[in-house]
């Protein structure tokens, strides 16, 4: 059994290591830092070289990579302490081809995998105490759309995200909703 790197998983690691190696140094992060965590530049980078695509399919812009690849990439990128939440990226496109239905599949995942669109989780209710069991937000249909009701706290970007996977409860039974940032929402 053959344990190295393939030819591919070994010029990505080397492709990552550079671009860390000359944009995510000590200072570029400090300075990442001060700017709230969050560079729209550095994460446009990490998708010129294909890592936000890296888990979306060839079918829709993306590279088509598995675990073993994301893992090649994050260990070069933990060596930067990245700040970006790519991480995130590779969720929403893994929840998305698995589980959504075509037309949200060819509205969001060549966007993600562009790195034109950012979707990141919101999990955290308030008061769960990191349980992810705990589940308060509701949704419900109202008039054929979907309407969610609840809170969700510590949204890593949340301020830079283009839209946001939201576990809610429907009828007992837990699901996943993607909200667009640009869905009206109403505060009580």
């Amino acid at each position: 059994m053959d344990f190295d790197f393939s030819d591919d998983q070994a010029q990505l690691r080397d492709a990552v290591r550079k671009w860390v190696d000359k944009s995510y140094g000590f200072d570029d992060r400090r300075q990442r830092v001060a700017e709230g965590g969050f560079s729209q530049a550095s994460y446009q980078a990490m998708a010129e070289l294909g890592l936000t695509g890296l888990w979306v399919q060839e079918a829709y812009g993306g590279m088509g990579m598995g675990p073993v690849d994301a893992m090649v990439a994050m260990e070069e990128l933990g060596r930067g302490l990245l700040l970006e939440p790519l991480a995130h990226a590779w969720i929403a496109s893994a929840v998305l081809q698995g589980f959504a239905p075509e037309p949200l599949r060819q509205a969001w995942l060549p966007r993600i995998a562009s790195g034109d669109a950012l979707v990141v989780l919101a999990h955290q209710a308030r008061g769960a105490r990191y349980d992810f069991r705990v589940c308060k937000t509701q949704a419900s249909q109202v008039n054929g759309q979907w309407q969610l009701s609840g809170h969700k706290s510590l949204v890593p970007a949340g301020d830079h995200a283009h839209g946001f996977l939201v576990p809610a409860t429907v009828n007992g039974q837990q699901a996943l909703f993607l909200v667009p940032r640009s869905a009206a929402t109403h505060t009580a």
